[in-house]
């Protein structure tokens, strides 16, 4: 297999990893880890079900992923863990770019990926494809793959900072190929691990040859060894030169000094050991890319039964042929046997991507029980977090479909291409990237526009035409950088915001929407300026031809504040009216007169009512109980009475008539009722 670009990075680290691969991962599930008390997760990509290996390592069904489909190997009966049996895959249609996104605290993590063709596809093609972690391309696979690893797979690992809470781990595919991975592990580890306080936050460090001095590979997902950091040894038969003839010892004895802050190396990487003939040299081969730097780590063990005291071994160690270690002790430098012993230094400006390492002997038989060869890549500058999470707010408003690819970090890694439609640049202090333009023009959009575009500040281009987005338009759309703007062809309501009058906007496009309500007259000042707006095809819009005139009471997209403020007078005005005329009616009524009503249909009530009173008299009077009423007391009530309609003159003309045969009436009946009052025959 051919590996490019800066990752190159992992021809070593897969062959390290490969161990004719019965290599496995590390435990799954938030769980505690002794000293290092962190995250441990294992993810079986592609996988259905949860479950425990023989090692008692926890593996999760496939989660966290962006997209993409899964499969599984075509021969799985040749893979003996069970999280290397299927993978996950992402065809071209779903999109260039998809992620896995782990949700983490804050801290520095070993990453281990596994890696599997096994013509899972039935195409007899590997495919081509980037992988990167937290927006910095770590790892690149080229087709055609080395046929053992094709077959078998390989592990590449890895250790890198996570700031934002989010650990992301994004394959992207070349040309057309779908990229694919079988297993992902997350272990949080030490902060302070790998030098981490001089090489600072931003260095990831890449695996390109992890090695022990032993006859057999061991540590996570290999044996039951206590490896804490979660890494994997490998034997080092596969690095070392056959040039230089050399033994192995082994011890039982307990090492001091092992398991210890910050990096934990287990015990078993010292009780063992490559020792080289008398005065002779051991050297390994390491595969590198020349472009970057190298962290070396050199872990001995005093092991020897003849070594009793300082200066009886002493030896150098070389790295292209420069000495950087020009006379080791161990005894010396550990204080005595069995005692574990680690020196790195960083190796810069390699001429080619030949890594070598030789022990030579000064006075006896050099010794080396373990080695890591790790690549320091300078993360790349990200996305600013604001900006990075308007985006994500606007995928999801605008439903943007799968095939975009809009997952991960917006802009990077920089030698991939941004989201689609998407670009960035530098923002003003150069600290980090922004958004500068958006075009996701006829891509089957729905959904709404997020309240959060308007914090795209450094954003210049807007075009969301010929898609089907509704709701209404941000406030503040179009404010800060931005001078295009084309939001037609779409299904927006609502008014036009003031904020898409702002000077410094060019091109204004809102045509063929459903906007409504009076156009903001600092709108048309873009066309003084010699720019352009099109507002055509919104039958809601008023304001300057060819758009109809707005009513004087409408601003907006409703009443204006002044047409309002009328309403609400005219309402106070005229229920202090109503109010008025019940006063002044309760006031000029007679509480002592049943006769005061003025229609006629009341005097027709009244006329039942009294008619009704005069029958109940006569059925009395037929009893001989009905007491006699005295002439003046009908005479008084006949007066009031009369002069109750004839105040009646005063009514309304289409009253007149009605009431004055309902008065000739009423007397008729008083002065038959006076002139015959009941008892009389």
């Amino acid at each position: 297999m051919e590996l490019l670009g800066r990752s190159s990075l992992i021809q070593l680290s897969l062959r390290l990893l490969l161990l004719f691969l019965s290599v496995r991962a590390l435990p799954i599930s938030a769980q505690s880890t002794g000293p290092g008390s962190g995250v441990i997760l294992r993810i079986d990509c592609g996988g259905f079900t949860n479950f425990t290996n023989q090692f008692s390592q926890t593996w999760i069904a496939d989660s966290y992923f962006t997209g993409g489909s899964v499969s599984s190997v075509s021969e799985p009966d040749n893979f003996p863990q069970q999280q290397e049996r299927t993978v996950r895959y992402f065809p071209i249609s779903l999109g260039k770019k998809h992620c896995y996104v782990v949700p983490v605290p804050t801290g520095r993590y070993f990453i281990r990926m596994y890696f599997v063709y096994d013509n899972y596809d039935h195409k007899w093609t590997t495919p081509s494809f980037d992988v990167s972690v937290e927006g910095t391309v770590v790892f690149s696979w080229r087709s055609p793959w080395d046929p053992d690893i094709a077959k078998r797979g390989a592990y590449s690992d890895l250790h890198a900072f996570v700031e934002d809470g989010f650990a992301t781990v994004c394959l992207y595919s070349w040309a057309t190929d779908a990229p694919v991975i079988g297993s992902l592990e997350i272990v949080q580890v030490d902060d302070q691990s790998y030098n981490a306080v001089s090489t600072g936050r931003d260095v990831i460090l890449v695996n390109y040859g992890r090695i022990t001095a032993g006859n057999s590979s061991f540590g996570a997902g290999l044996s039951n060894d206590t490896e804490l950091g979660g890494r994997a040894w490998e034997m080092d038969s596969a690095y070392s030169s056959s040039t230089y003839s050399s033994s192995l010892i082994t011890t039982t004895e307990p090492i001091r000094n092992v398991n210890t802050a910050p990096n934990y190396y287990p015990e078993r990487l010292f009780q063992s050991a490559r020792v080289a003939a008398t005065n002779g040299s051991i050297q390994y081969h390491f595969i590198v890319d020349s472009s970057l730097d190298y962290m070396l780590l050199f872990h001995f063990a005093e092991i020897g039964m003849s070594i009793s005291g300082p200066g009886q071994r002493l030896f150098s160690v070389s790295v292209n042929d420069r000495v950087i270690f020009p006379g080791v002790d161990i005894f010396n430098l550990t204080g005595g046997n069995y005692a574990a012993l680690t020196l790195n230094y960083t190796y810069r400006n390699l001429s080619d991507t030949n890594l070598t390492v030789t022990f030579t002997g000064v006075n006896a038989a050099p010794l080396i029980s373990g080695m890591e060869v790790l690549a320091m890549l300078q993360i790349e500058i990200g996305t600013d977090t604001g900006e990075a999470g308007a985006m994500q707010g606007l995928k999801t408003s605008l439903e943007v479909p799968e095939r975009m690819g809009w997952n991960g970090d917006p802009c990077t890694p920089s030698t991939w291409d941004a989201w689609e439609g998407v670009s960035c640049t530098l923002d003003n202090e150069k600290n980090s990237l922004v958004i500068s333009r958006l075009d996701v023009s006829s891509q089957g959009l729905k959904g709404f526009i997020s309240d959060q575009i308007t914090q795209l500040k450094y954003l210049t281009f807007l075009n969301f035409s010929f898609n089907d987005i509704s709701g209404t338009i941000p406030n503040g759309l179009g404010e800060g950088t931005l001078v295009n703007v084309d939001l037609s062809h779409n299904s927006l309501t609502g008014n036009i915001p003031d904020s898409l009058g702002s000077e410094q906007l060019t091109h204004v496009l809102l045509n063929d929407n459903l906007l409504n309500g009076r156009v903001p007259e600092t709108l048309y000042s873009i066309g003084v300026r010699g720019g352009s707006i099109n507002l055509l095809n919104n039958k809601g819009l008023c304001g300057v031809p060819p758009l109809p005139a707005c009513p004087h009471f409408w601003q907006d997209s409703g009443l204006s504040a002044g047409a309002k403020a009328g309403i609400v007078l005219s309402s106070f005005l005229g229920a202090a009216v109503l109010v008025l005329l019940v006063c002044f009616c309760l006031k000029k009524r007679n509480p002592d007169d049943d006769y005061n009503f003025g229609l006629p249909h009341q005097l027709a009530m009244r006329h039942k009512r009294y008619m009704m009173y005069r029958a109940t008299l006569q059925s009395n009077n037929e009893d001989g109980h009905m007491m006699r009423v005295s002439p003046e007391v009908n005479s008084v009530k006949e007066k009031r009475f009369i002069e109750m309609i004839e105040g009646m003159r005063d009514e309304p003309p289409r009253f007149i008539s009605h009431i004055r045969d309902s008065k000739a009436r009423i007397h008729s009946l008083s002065h038959l009722y006076l002139s015959h009052p009941p008892g009389n025959s």
